[in-house]
């Protein structure tokens, strides 16, 4: 079997641009909605805390921690290094630092809205204390942090890898989930970190060239 090429990989390269984009579109469009159903919604998707399912979001929800999805990017660099893959570890620094980007901008947008979590004592209110920065632990809800970081590598890997797609997908969508069912964040948290993750990553892949040439 023939190793891939460029114009192999190109159109896969460039439906993942095009689902991601079109996801994006959606996400952006149903968010105000989402915003509205929240309290309708938060009970539906944390079903009964059920033992089971609080013990397997408590594991999948670390997939969403900053330093992993940064980090990701960087090993998948500093192994291109390694077996001298042209390219490869500059797309590497250059997609964790996108994924970093994209944490940092969740960041600002929570001191930003000060939207209080489930468990606070207004919760789902945003402005609250306005301004709250540095905000404290309940006016930090939206975005969800953990879904923008999960999403944004979802993303990268996404543009790297366009044949496994679905799978960072599905990943990520669990990430997201898992902040439903661990009590911290709305179902509007969650997607308006999907959002962001997602627009950073498409953003700065145009500008820094992200997409992955395999030869």
């Amino acid at each position: 079997m023939r190793p891939m090429t460029d114009q192999d990989v190109k159109p896969r390269r460039s439906a993942a641009q095009d689902g991601w984009r079109i996801g994006l579109t959606v996400g952006l469009l149903l968010l105000p909605g989402l915003i509205l159903a929240d309290r309708s919604l938060f009970p539906v998707l944390r079903p009964g805390r059920l033992p089971w399912l609080v013990w397997m979001m408590q594991r999948t929800t670390w997939l969403g921690y900053g330093p992993v999805d940064v980090g990701i990017p960087l090993v998948v660099g500093l192994v291109g290094w390694w077996r001298a893959c042209a390219g490869l570890p500059r797309r590497g620094v250059l997609g964790g630092l996108a994924v970093a980007v994209a944490g940092i901008l969740d960041q600002v947008v929570k001191n930003l809205t000060c939207r209080a979590r489930p468990s606070a004592e207004v919760a789902g209110a945003f402005l609250v204390d306005f301004p709250c920065f540095p905000a404290p632990y309940d006016l930090a809800a939206f975005p969800s942090g953990h879904a923008t970081m999960a999403f944004a590598l979802a993303t990268l890997l996404s543009l790297w890898y366009p044949r496994w797609r679905g799978g960072f997908l599905a990943v990520a969508a669990l990430v997201g989930w898992s902040r439903v069912v661990l009590g911290s964040h709305f179902p509007s948290d969650v997607l308006a970190g999907a959002v962001l993750g997602c627009a950073v990553v498409l953003g700065l892949s145009r500008v820094w060239k992200l997409g992955m040439k395999q030869s």
